[in-house]
């Protein structure tokens, strides 16, 4: 297929949320899991995000499933870890030489091993990648492949048994059914999971890299780049796409008078990706 299909939401003619206690119970699950759980390689904790991003711009604030293409978590793999591929350069008296930073216990995992191979041949950007349209389908579904065989089916596990609460299998092998809840917990949860996972995996990487990580570095921001970005070059992608009016409103914009919004909020989704972009007269804006 050309593109991944987008989430399918399963169950939504009907229209309840979640139980407060089923709530808490997923919290708790979610908890565990990240407690409990055995982490060898850092994937789990990137599965854990792209599913929270997934339901923030798939799902809906009803219990429904969500029905989830695996090419779909691959491209969040991808953008996650591209920035991590970068090299981190300690301190010059530290004496460590720089190098990119182990996601694994063993060697460096595959996954940032693909996407060093790839800057290596295209580059820093990663937009270009994504211009190559045979070279992008090519690398998600080689990143596919491993979430599909490595944490997909082994981040359930806690303590050696089985703890479905976030997924079962699906009778086609490249999706999976987020559960009826589940969805919706990611998304009322979203700013809580991610500062949860997001710390966990920093605690993660810290500890393989022990070695050359300095004790002062703020490592999430290197890892995770969450400053918030200029978007005013994204503006005349916009005046195009939406015919020089306004997303909100049916009235022309001129351009000098347009401001760069994100259609689910920053503070909400914190994620600078074009889909979430929409241009506006500032009134409309504010």
């Amino acid at each position: 297929m050309d593109h991944p299909p987008k989430g399918t939401l399963l169950g939504k003619e009907t229209v309840s949320t979640p139980s407060a206690e089923d709530q808490v119970r997923f919290l708790s699950n979610l908890q565990r899991l990240l407690a409990e759980g055995q982490f060898v390689a850092s994937y789990k904790y990137a599965l854990l995000l792209a599913l929270a991003d997934i339901a923030v711009e798939q799902g809906d604030d009803t219990d429904a499933g969500l029905i989830t293409p695996t090419a779909l978590i691959a491209e969040k793999f991808i953008h996650y870890y591209w920035r991590q591929t970068v090299p981190y350069v300690p301190r010059k008296s530290s004496g460590a030489a720089s190098r990119i930073l182990r996601q694994n216990t063993g060697r460096q995992a595959e996954v940032v091993r693909r996407l060093e191979e790839i800057r290596v041949r295209v580059g820093q950007s990663l937009v270009g990648v994504q211009q190559d349209h045979r070279r992008w389908q090519s690398l998600v579904r080689s990143i596919e492949r491993i979430v599909t065989e490595m944490p997909l089916w082994k981040l359930q596990t806690v303590g050696g048994q089985p703890l479905e609460f976030l997924y079962g299998r699906s009778v086609e092998k490249r999706f999976i059914n987020l559960k009826p809840g589940v969805a919706y917990c990611l998304r009322k949860f979203y700013d809580l999971i991610t500062d949860l996972v997001r710390g966990a995996w920093v605690r993660y990487i810290r500890r393989l890299n022990a070695d050359v990580l300095e004790t002062n570095v703020d490592l999430q921001e290197f890892l995770f780049g969450s400053e918030r970005a200029n978007l005013g070059v994204v503006q005349p992608i916009l005046q195009d796409i939406q015919q020089g009016k306004c997303f909100y409103c049916p009235r022309e914009i001129n351009r000098g008078a347009a401001h760069v919004d994100h259609f689910i909020p920053w503070s909400r989704y914190p994620v600078d990706l074009g889909h979430n972009f929409v241009l506006a007269h500032g009134s409309c804006n504010s």
